[in-house]
């Protein structure tokens, strides 16, 4: 910075101060707004909309008996009719999407009533569950991501509960920084080592292991952590893990494979009592004939 300059800034120096601080003061009230209003409609439409709707869908998910199944559908809709009900409220397009393109399938259904249409409905009626599932527990997350938190640090002494606070602050930076570490270790890599590498290749040899040590370093302490973290205030995020998706899924999985098993199983029994039906007519022509 040139000094020379510094006598006229000097004299401007109080109006600065005042512009940062009213951009500050204008950024930070705006985004408490954004922050207020954001919370007031996921508490909205997560107890008044999603909430019922991912329920009550998915009790219909769970019926075997497709009469009864389609009945169900019928008194979804005419609950859950967009004419009737702000659909907006979903908030979101995706989601809206998914219903209104069961919605149609519905009606489709309603118009020619063949297994097509009907085979159609119901995919239609698990993929809505499916993006119903997503957003309930997205928004329960955000609503009471610090619920067990506070639950378990209310009582515990305030430094203890400042120490907790630093840790996971850590745990969060960290995560970032190990990721970006990752990319660069990699990106050097390629660089130094790959076609086209320059001739000379020892300093970024040097960065690279500076690079992965740091790295190293940083992966540790991250581990170190999550580790307190867990221990202290375990499932505080309140947010599914890999396991519990992959547990979903098994389940999914296992479920159509169940019912695909059935409906062979029906198929089998269903052209077994066609055969046998049709060998007694034909006995039956047989002792007539004679």
């Amino acid at each position: 910075m040139n000094l020379n300059y510094w006598p006229e800034i000097k004299d401007y120096l109080p109006v600065i101060v005042v512009l940062i601080s009213a951009v500050i003061a204008f950024v930070s009230n705006n985004r408490h707004k954004d922050l207020d209003r954001f919370y007031k409609n996921a508490e909205e439409n997560l107890y008044n909309l999603i909430e019922p709707m991912f329920f009550k869908i998915d009790k219909i998910e769970k019926i075997n008996d497709k009469r009864h199944k389609i009945e169900a559908i019928r008194n979804y809709f005419n609950t859950y009719n967009p004419e009737k009900i702000n659909i907006s409220k979903l908030g979101n397009r995706e989601l809206i999407d998914k219903f209104l393109d069961s919605h149609k399938a519905f009606h489709q259904y309603l118009t020619e009533i063949d297994d097509e249409s009907l085979k159609t409905l119901f995919r239609k009626i698990g993929s809505l569950r499916f993006s119903l599932d997503k957003e309930y527990w997205k928004l329960f997350e955000t609503i009471y991501k610090d619920h067990n938190w506070f639950k378990k640090t209310v009582g515990m002494n305030y430094l203890f509960r400042l120490f907790l606070r630093i840790s996971v602050f850590i745990e969060s930076t960290l995560y970032a920084v190990t990721w970006i570490l990752f990319v660069c270790i990699g990106t050097l890599f390629i660089y130094a080592n790959g076609p086209g590498s320059p001739i000379n290749v020892d300093d970024l040899n040097q960065e690279l292991k500076d690079l992965l040590a740091i790295f190293l370093i940083a992966l540790s302490t991250l581990y170190m952590t999550m580790a307190i973290n867990l221990m202290v205030t375990n499932d505080a995020k309140q947010k599914k893990t890999f396991s519990d998706y992959a547990t979903a899924g098994v389940t999914y999985l296992w479920k159509k494979a169940s019912l695909k098993l059935r409906e062979l199983k029906r198929e089998k029994e269903i052209r077994k009592e066609e055969r046998e039906s049709a060998e007694i007519l034909e006995e039956n022509d047989e002792t007539e004939r004679r």
